[in-house]
């Protein structure tokens, strides 16, 4: 993972660091191959971010984390 991209996300958006390492730990220790555990840590991500997700971005996440798992090309789709 690109842990400058991870950086410039929390400095952008000014988000707490130890809220985004929570969130890792969540990740690490969630079941990334059922939709509605990604569903809830895509929506605890965006207010964090205080990022608007709509139906359509979050539907895309969803596939890709399915799909791909948990890679930096999600920074992309944000």
């Amino acid at each position: 993972m690109n842990f400058g991209k991870v950086l410039n996300l929390i400095v952008q958006n000014n988000i707490d660091p130890e809220k985004v390492f929570e969130i890792v730990e969540k990740v690490k220790n969630a079941d990334l191959k059922d939709e509605s555990t990604i569903r809830g840590l895509i929506k605890e991500i965006s207010v964090l971010a205080n990022k608007q997700i709509d139906k359509e971005q979050e539907d895309k996440l969803v596939k890709k984390i399915l799909n791909d798992g948990v890679n930096e090309d999600l920074f992309e789709m944000i």
